[in-house]
C-alpha cells in the first residue's frame, strides 16, 4: 500500500510545471555541452549540407563570373589535332589576349605555373613563356594561384610584394610556396593563394580567408580580387570564424555560367584571323573570369555539399560572388540555440506528462513541423543557420525521456487494458485501442477509394497436375510477386480469395490518386505478362501471370474495422466492389486481362491510353456500364501512332451499338488479321455474326450478363 502511494505521489509530481522546466534546464544544459563536441559538430556539418540540398539558390550566383573549364571535352579535341597535355603556355596567352579585348574585369587561374614549359619540337619552353607572359602583361589584370607549403624554399623577392596589411594572428606558418615563374610573376596583377583544407568526411565547407608566408601574411584567391577591386567601394565585413575561415554559401551545382576551353581558344584564333568568334566578345565584358580544371585526370576536383566531385575553382567563383554581394550565411550565437532548445524541451515534456497521448503526440507534430519551418524559413529567406542538431537531439530525447517516465508511472493501467481485452479482440485492434480508441468501432466509414481483384483463369485445370504441397508452393510465389506491385503503388491488401486478391486503394488512408494507383499497379502486372510471354519455356508460376484477370473499379464503398466483437478485419463492402468483381470474371468472355470500369477511367484517361471495349450490365445491377482496357501508359516516350487501330475499334463499336452489324463486322474482321490480331475484336465479330443471324426485337447496344 505503501508503494502504490508513493508512485501515486510520483506521478503527480513529475506532471508539476516547474520540476519540468527544471528538468529542461537541466536537459538543454547538458546537449550544449556535448554539442561542442566533434561528434555533434560532424553531425551539424552534415545538416549544413541537407540546407543546401533542399535549398540550392543558382539564381543568386553572381552573373559577372565566368568559368572557363579544361573539361575532358578540351582534351579530346587538342589530342586529336596532335596536342597532348599540358598544352603549350602560348593558348592560354591567346586566350587571355582575347579576354583583352573583350574587356573582362579579371582573369583568374585557379591553376600554378611553377615550372617552365616543356620543350616541343615546333616551339621552345622561352617561346610559349613569353607569348603567356606578354599577354598577361598586357591584361594588367590577371590574378595566378599559388600554393603554400609547410616546407622552405625559395621565395622571389616579388612575392612579397603581393602581401597584405590588415593581419590575422595566430596563423599557422608556411615556409616555402609554389609561386608562379619569374616571367608571370613580374607581369601579373597579385597572386591569390589556393590553399583548401576539408573536413573530417573531406568536405569543402570553409576557406581560409588569410595565410601567413614566414613574416608575411597573404590573401586567399577570391579574397584578394575582392580586396583589389571591390574594399575600397564597399566598406563590409567578411564574416569568419574564430580560426579566421569563411563559410562558403553554396549555390547550387552548374551555379555559374562555364564553357569549355576548347571553345574559348577556337574563338581567340577566329577573332586572330579577323572571324567570327564562337563566343561572342561581349559574354566576358567585365566579367570575372576563372580558369581551371575539370577533367578526371586533372586531379583538381573536391567535394562540396551537392556533389562528390566539385571543380576546384567553382571553390573561389563562390567565395567572389559571396564576398561581392554579401551573400553571407549567418550562425546564429551559442545563447540562441540554447533558448530555442529549452523552447522545445519543455513543451514535450509538458504535453506528454499532462495530456491524453492522440492529444499530446498532434501538438508534438505540430511542434515539429514548426521547428522544421523555423529552421528552413530562415535558412532560405536569410541564410540563417540556426544549430538544428541541438533541437533535434533535445526533440528526441525529451520526447524518449518522458514517454519512458510515463510507461514506467502509468503504463501498468494501459497493461491491465491489454490483459484484460486480449481474450475478445484481435491484437491489431487492441493496438488500435490502446493508442487511438474513436477509430475502433464496428461499422465503417464511407469513402471514395478504388478496388482491385484478381483471379487466374482456369486454375482448376492448371492445378489438377500438382500435388498440394506443389500447389501451395506455386501460388506462395505468385503472390508475392503480385502483392509486391500492390504495396508498390500503396493499395492495401484486402484479402485473400482462394487464386486471387482484392486490393484497395485510397483506404485506410483517403487520398484522390486511387484510381491512378490501381491502374499503375496492374499496368506494372501487365508489363511482367509481356515480358513472360517472349519466353518459351516458363516456371509453373510464371505461367500463373500468364492467366491472370484484374477487374478495377473505383467509387463510393464502406470500408473499415468490419466483423464480430471477437474478432475485426479492416475491409470494404459495397456495389463498388461487387462491380470490381464482376468485371474481374468478364475478362474471360472478351480474352483480356485487366478491365476498368467508366467510373476509373473518367479518373486515369490522361495518363493511360485506354479502348472502350463494350457496355454491359452485369447482374444485379439495374443500369449499364462501359467496359475500358488498359492498353498502355501515357509518356513522353509513348508512341501514339502504334494505337491508331483504336480508333478504328471506336468506328466499329458505333456501328455495332446503332445495329449496323455487318458493316461493324467488317471492320472488326480487320482488326482480327495481321497486324493487329486483336482477341478482343474476334469476340465482337463472332457476336456481331450471331446478331445478324438472330437478330433481336428492341437492341440498346447493351449486353446483360446472366452470371457472375
Amino acid at each position: 500500500m505503501k508503494n502504490k502511494k508513493k508512485t501515486i505521489r510520483l506521478t503527480k509530481l513529475y506532471k508539476k510545471w516547474y520540476i519540468l522546466l527544471s528538468a529542461s534546464l537541466f536537459l538543454t544544459l547538458l546537449i550544449s555541452f556535448f554539442s561542442s563536441t566533434p561528434f555533434f559538430k560532424d553531425i551539424e556539418l552534415k545538416m549544413l549540407d541537407y540546407r543546401f540540398q533542399l535549398d540550392p539558390t543558382p539564381e543568386r550566383a553572381d552573373t559577372n563570373i565566368v568559368i572557363i573549364a579544361i573539361d575532358d571535352g578540351s582534351l579530346d579535341f587538342f589530342s586529336e589535332n596532335g596536342i597532348s597535355w599540358p598544352w603549350p603556355r602560348s593558348f592560354y596567352g591567346y586566350a587571355v589576349n582575347f579576354l583583352t579585348e573583350a574587356g573582362a574585369r579579371t582573369v583568374i587561374f585557379d591553376m600554378q605555373f611553377y615550372e617552365k614549359d616543356i620543350e616541343r619540337e615546333e616551339t621552345t619552353a622561352e617561346e610559349t613563356d613569353n607569348i603567356f607572359a606578354d599577354a598577361i602583361k598586357n591584361n594588367g589584370k590577371v590574378y595566378l594561384g599559388v600554393q603554400l607549403l609547410k616546407d622552405a624554399n625559395y621565395i622571389h623577392s616579388k612575392v612579397n610584394e603581393f602581401s597584405i596589411n590588415d593581419q590575422q594572428t595566430d596563423l599557422p606558418t608556411f615556409q616555402g610556396i609554389r609561386a608562379p615563374i619569374e616571367p608571370f610573376l613580374i607581369n601579373n596583377r597579385s597572386i591569390g593563394i589556393i590553399n583548401t583544407a576539408p573536413d573530417n568526411d573531406g568536405m569543402i565547407r570553409r576557406i581560409g580567408m588569410q595565410f601567413k608566408l614566414r613574416e608575411h601574411y597573404f590573401a586567399q584567391m577570391a579574397y584578394r580580387v575582392w580586396l583589389d577591386e571591390y574594399k575600397d567601394v564597399e566598406n563590409i565585413e567578411i564574416p569568419v570564424d574564430k580560426n579566421g575561415d569563411y563559410l562558403l554559401n553554396w549555390y547550387g551545382q552548374n551555379a555559374f555560367t562555364t564553357y569549355p576551353f576548347r571553345a574559348l581558344i577556337s574563338s581567340a584564333s577566329a577573332y586572330m584571323n579577323n572571324n567570327e568568334p564562337v563566343l561572342p566578345l561581349d559574354k566576358f565584358r567585365n566579367k570575372h573570369v576563372i580558369f581551371g580544371a575539370t577533367a578526371a585526370g586533372l586531379y583538381d576536383l573536391k567535394s562540396n555539399s551537392y556533389s562528390k566531385v566539385m571543380p576546384g575553382m567553382e571553390i573561389w567563383a563562390t567565395a567572389l560572388s559571396n564576398y561581392i554581394n554579401c551573400d553571407f550565411i549567418t550562425i546564429t550565437t551559442g545563447w540562441i540555440n540554447f533558448l530555442l532548445t529549452l523552447l522545445i524541451i519543455f513543451p514535450i515534456m509538458f504535453f506528454i506528462s499532462n495530456f491524453l497521448p492522440k492529444k499530446a503526440n498532434l501538438i508534438i507534430l505540430v511542434l515539429f513541423i514548426f521547428m522544421l519551418l523555423i529552421n528552413f524559413t530562415l535558412w532560405k529567406l536569410y541564410r540563417i543557420q540556426l544549430n538544428f542538431t541541438m533541437q533535434i537531439v533535445g526533440f528526441i530525447i525529451s520526447y524518449l525521456l518522458i514517454n519512458t517516465l510515463s510507461y514506467l508511472l502509468e503504463g501498468k493501467s494501459r497493461r491491465e487494458i491489454r490483459k484484460i481485452f486480449t481474450r475478445y479482440l484481435h491484437n491489431d485492434v487492441i493496438k488500435q485501442l490502446e493508442d487511438e480508441p474513436d477509430k475502433v468501432q464496428l461499422g465503417g466509414k464511407e469513402i471514395n477509394a478504388t478496388v482491385l481483384y484478381t483471379d487466374i483463369y482456369n486454375f482448376t485445370t492448371l492445378s489438377e497436375t500438382k500435388t498440394p504441397s506443389e500447389l501451395v508452393q506455386d501460388l506462395n510465389e505468385y503472390f508475392k510477386k503480385l502483392i509486391d506491385f500492390i504495396f508498390q503503388y500503396e493499395g492495401l491488401l484486402d484479402k485473400y480469395t482462394g487464386d486471387g486478391i482484392m486490393a484497395l486503394f485510397g483506404a485506410p488512408i483517403e487520398r484522390e490518386d486511387h484510381a491512378l494507383l490501381a491502374c499503375r499497379a496492374a499496368f506494372a502486372h501487365k508489363k511482367l505478362r509481356e515480358e513472360l510471354e517472349k519466353i518459351q519455356e516458363l516456371t509453373a508460376t510464371e505461367n500463373l501471370h500468364l492467366q491472370t484477370r484484374i477487374g478495377i473499379n473505383s467509387g463510393l464503398l464502406v470500408a473499415g474495422n468490419i466483423g464480430g466483437e471477437k474478432r475485426m478485419d479492416y475491409t470494404a463492402i459495397g456495389d463498388t466492389v461487387n462491380l470490381a468483381a464482376r468485371l474481374e470474371g468478364v475478362n474471360k468472355i472478351y480474352q483480356t486481362n485487366i478491365i476498368i470500369s467508366q467510373a476509373t477511367y473518367e479518373q486515369v484517361k490522361e495518363k493511360f491510353i485506354c479502348r472502350e471495349i463494350d457496355s454491359l450490365m452485369v447482374k444485379g445491377k439495374t443500369k449499364p456500364t462501359c467496359i475500358f482496357e488498359i492498353i498502355d501508359e501515357r509518356t513522353d516516350e509513348t508512341d501514339s501512332s502504334k494505337y491508331e487501330w483504336i480508333e478504328i475499334y471506336e468506328q466499329a463499336l458505333e456501328l455495332y451499338r446503332k445495329g449496323k452489324w455487318q458493316q461493324a463486322g467488317e471492320i472488326f474482321q480487320k482488326l482480327c488479321e495481321e497486324p493487329y490480331n486483336d482477341t478482343v475484336s474476334q469476340v465482337m465479330l463472332t457476336r456481331c455474326m450471331y446478331l445478324l443471324e438472330f437478330p433481336p426485337k428492341k437492341w440498346d447496344g447493351i449486353i446483360k450478363l446472366d452470371v457472375k
